[in-house]
C-alpha cells in the first residue's frame, strides 16, 4: 500500500471515530466501520539506534485503536527476546479481550452494540497503556544507558584529550568526601603505615661546592644531571654547579652567557619547564644604605644545554618581587603563591605568568580576605597527567602520553604544606590551589591520622610507587630542638598521615636544604643544621621498600654507624647496585660523549688501525725486531768505518803535502 492511500485511510478512520464520540453515528455507516475495523494490517518497524532516548514519546492509545496503519513500538524487556513488536502482536497476548471481541463481531445489529464494543476496547487499552508505559520507560532507559556506555568506551579509545571533571565541593564537603571514599586495600594500608626509609651518604673525593643554604637543586633526567644555583654561605653564590647522578662528580659550569644576573641570590625558585629552568624571586645582598635586603622580581630562563640566560619582559598585572615563595608550572602557566616581599610582609596572592604570551595575571581568589598568606612553605603540582590549560579560570584538560598511566589522585591542584604566617608562627596546614573556577579556590584539606608538627623551611617530595607525599625536616621555633629530623608521609587518596621509621637516621635535622627526587631516591644537599651549616656531602634517602629490605639485610653488621659509600666505589663496584640510581641514559650523557670522541680520535691516529696489502712476514714479531736492531747496528758500524777511512785518507794526504813543502 502506497503512502498516499495509507494517509487517506488514517484520516478517514479518525473522522469516523470522532463522529462516534459525538453521537452522530447511523446504521448505514455501521457496516463499513465494522468491515474496516476487521481489517487490521500487520506491519513491522525497526529502529537502528536510539541516540536521544529522552525525545521518544509514547503514542496515544486512542489513535492506535482508530488508526490501524499506525504502529506501536513495544520494547521487550526479556534479555533473550529483545526487539520491537507491533500493536496487533501485543494485543494477542490478552486472550480475554480477543475472545470477547470475536463474539461481538458477528452479533453487531445496532450502533449501541458497536459503541459498547468500542468502550470495552478502550477500557482494555487503558490497562495495556499502564503496562506499556512502565515497560517503555524501563526498557528505554536500559537501552539508552548501554548505548551511551558503549559510545563513551569508543571515545576514550580514540580521543587523547579528555575533559576533566573538577570537584566543586567546599571545604567541609571535601572533608566529608574523603571520609566517604572507599577504604584502601589491606596491602596498600600496610605499606603506608609500616614504611621504612634508608639513609646513606656518598663521600666525594673530588671537588665539592662550598656549603650553603637557600639554594635550588633541579634534576633533569634527559641530561642525567642535577643543577644547583644560588644560595648563601660564606658568599652569595651566582654560579651554576652540576652533579652527574652516575659518577657523582660535581662540576662548576660558571655563570653562563646572555642576560646573566649581576649578583647571586638565595630564597628563589628554579622550576623546570621544557628542559629549561625558570629562575624567579630571591634576595640580594644586604643594602647598608637602605637597611634592607631587596627582593628580585625579574623572570629569567636558563638553558643548561648551551648555558644561556634569557630575561623575560612580561606585561599585564603588577606582581611584587618576593622570596621564600612557592612556584610551579601548570600547563603553559608559571604559578607563584605566597612569599615575603622586600618589606617583610607575607603575601597572600596567587599570580600566573603565561609563558607563551608573557603576560602576568593576578588571579581572583575565593574568600581572599579570610585567607592567611604563608612563606617558607613547600609545594607540588599534583595532576593525573600533564595539563593543557588555556585559562586557569576555565576547565582544563590532561594529555595522556603513550606508555604512562594516570596518577591515582582524587583532588588535583597545587599542594602546599606548612609555612610561616605573618606573626612568625609555623603551621601544618595542607592547602590545595584548585583551578577551573572563577575565582579560583584555596582549600584547606581535612586529613586523617596524626599530622606532622607545624614547620617551615622543610622539603616536600612525591613517590609514585606508594602514592605518598614525603615531608622531611624543617624548623619550629616553639620547640627546644627547633631543627626537626622526622619524616612523615601523606597517603593522597585517603589524605592520611603516618610517621616513617628511619634506618641509619641522620644525627642532626636540616632546614632550608634542597631536595630532589631521582627515581626511587631523594637527594638532600646543603641546608642549616643545629647552629652550623650542613656539610657538602650528599645524603640519599632510599624509598623503594624492596631495596630498603635488601639494604637492611646487607648492613646488619654496620649497627649504629652511618653508611658511607665512596663515589669511586659506587661507580665501579657492581655489588653496590642497590645504591645506584636507575634512570641513566648513556646516549645523552655529555661527558661520556666527549670521552668517546677523544678515544675514537686516539684510535684513529693509532698505527694499529692502518691497513697494508703487503704479505705478512712469517717470522714472529720479536725476531723481526731483533733482526731489525742488528741490521741497524751493522749499518751504523759501516758508516763509522767509512767515516774513519775518509779521515785517515785526508790525514795521509796532508802529511805528504807537508813533507814536500819542507823539502823545498
Amino acid at each position: 500500500m502506497d503512502s498516499q492511500k495509507r494517509k487517506r485511510l488514517i484520516i478517514q478512520y479518525s473522522l469516523k471515530l470522532k463522529e462516534l464520540k459525538e453521537g452522530r453515528d447511523d446504521s448505514a455507516q455501521k457496516g463499513s466501520r465494522t468491515h474496516q475495523k476487521s481489517r487490521v494490517l500487520k506491519t513491522e518497524s525497526s529502529i537502528s539506534m536510539v541516540k536521544q532516548p529522552q525525545q521518544l514519546q509514547m503514542p496515544p492509545v486512542d489513535d492506535i485503536i482508530s488508526k490501524g496503519e499506525c504502529k506501536l513500538i513495544f520494547l521487550q524487556t526479556q534479555s533473550d527476546d529483545t526487539g520491537f513488536r507491533t500493536f496487533n502482536e501485543m494485543m494477542r497476548t490478552n486472550s480475554s479481550w480477543l475472545t470477547q471481541a470475536d463474539k461481538l463481531v458477528n452479533s453487531l445489529n445496532s450502533p449501541l452494540q458497536l459503541k459498547n464494543r468500542l468502550q470495552f476496547n478502550h477500557s482494555q487499552a487503558l490497562k495495556f497503556k499502564n503496562r506499556i508505559e512502565q515497560k517503555w520507560n524501563m526498557t528505554v532507559k536500559e537501552v539508552a544507558d548501554s548505548i551511551i556506555q558503549k559510545q563513551e568506551q569508543k571515545e576514550q579509545q580514540k580521543i587523547k584529550l579528555v575533559h576533566l571533571k573538577i570537584n566543586h565541593n567546599d571545604t567541609e564537603d571535601v572533608g566529608q568526601q574523603q571520609e566517604e571514599c572507599s577504604s584502601p586495600s589491606l596491602s596498600q594500608e600496610v605499606i603506608t603505615t609500616n614504611l621504612k626509609f634508608f639513609w646513606f651518604h656518598i663521600q666525594i673525593s673530588d671537588w665539592k661546592p662550598p656549603i650553603r643554604e637557600g639554594c635550588t637543586v633541579t634534576y633533569i633526567q634527559n641530561l642525567n644531571r642535577c643543577i644547583m644555583y644560588g644560595g648563601i654561605g660564606n658568599d652569595l653564590f651566582k654560579t651554576f654547579v652540576t652533579l652527574n647522578t652516575q659518577t657523582w662528580v660535581w662540576k662548576d659550569i660558571g655563570t653562563g652567557v646572555g642576560d646573566v644576573p649581576l649578583e647571586g641570590r638565595f630564597g628563589h625558585t628554579a622550576t623546570l619547564y621544557k628542559q629549561q629552568l625558570i629562575i624567579y624571586g630571591g634576595e640580594k645582598k644586604y643594602n647598608n644604605a637602605m637597611k634592607m635586603r631587596e627582593c628580585y622580581g625579574d623572570v629569567r630562563i636558563f638553558t643548561p644545554s648551551d648555558k644561556t640566560w634569557i630575561q623575560l619582559k612580561p606585561y599585564g598585572d603588577i606582581v611584587e618581587g618576593r622570596r621564600n615563595h612557592c612556584a610551579e608550572v601548570v600547563g603553559k602557566y608559571f604559578i607563584v603563591y605566597g612569599g615575603i616581599n622586600s618589606y617583610g610582609k607575607v603575601l597572600t596572592d596567587v599570580a600566573g605568568l603565561n609563558l607563551e604570551s608573557c603576560k602576568w595575571t593576578s588571579f581572583q581568589i575565593e574568600n581572599s580576605p579570610g585567607l592567611d598568606g604563608v612563606s617558607d612553605a613547600t609545594s607540588l603540582a599534583m595532576f593525573k597527567s600533564e595539563v593543557k590549560m588555556e585559562n586557569p579560570y576555565f576547565s582544563y584538560e590532561w594529555v595522556k602520553k603513550k606508555g604512562k598511566s594516570f596518577l591515582p589522585i582524587t583532588s588535583e591542584g597545587i599542594y602546599v604544606f606548612g609555612g610561616r604566617l605573618q606573626n612568625g608562627e609555623a603551621v601544618n596546614d595542607l592547602r590545595i590551589i584548585q583551578f577551573g573556577f572563577k575565582p579560583i579556590k584555596i582549600t584547606k584539606i581535612k586529613t586523617k591520622g596524626q599530622p606532622p608538627l607545624a614547620r617551615y623551611s622543610h622539603s616536600m617530595n612525591y613517590f609514585r610507587q606508594t602514592n605518598v607525599i614525603i615531608i622531611y625536616g624543617g624548623r619550629n621555633d616553639s620547640k627546644q630542638g627547633n631543627i626537626l629530623n622526622d619524616i612523615f608521609v601523606l597517603q593522597i587518596q585517603q589524605f592520611q598521615w603516618s610517621q616513617v621509621q628511619q634506618i641509619q637516621q641522620l644525627k642532626h635535622g636540616k632546614c632550608r636544604h634542597s631536595s630532589v627526587s631521582i627515581d626511587s631516591k631523594i637527594l638532600i644537599f646543603g641546608g642549616y643544621a643545629q647552629h652550623v651549616f650542613a656539610n657538602a656531602d650528599i645524603q640519599l634517602l632510599e624509598l623503594d621498600q624492596n631495596k630498603v629490605a635488601k639494604m637492611i639485610k646487607d648492613n646488619k653488621n654496620n649497627k649504629n654507624k652511618d653508611v658511607v659509600i665512596h663515589s669511586d666505589e659506587l661507580v665501579n663496584n657492581n655489588t653496590l647496585k642497590v645504591f645506584k640510581t636507575e634512570y641513566y641514559n648513556e646516549a645523552e650523557d655529555p661527558d661520556l660523549k666527549q670521552k668517546k670522541i677523544q678515544e675514537n680520535e686516539i684510535q684513529r691516529l693509532c698505527y694499529s688501525n692502518f691497513k697494508s696489502f703487503m704479505p705478512l712476514p712469517q717470522q714472529n714479531h720479536s725476531s723481526l725486531v731483533s733482526e731489525y736492531k742488528n741490521k741497524r747496528e751493522q749499518a751504523k758500524l759501516e758508516i763509522l768505518k767509512n767515516q774513519f777511512n775518509d779521515l785517515s785518507r785526508r790525514n795521509s794526504r796532508r802529511t805528504t803535502s807537508d813533507f814536500k813543502i819542507i823539502e823545498q
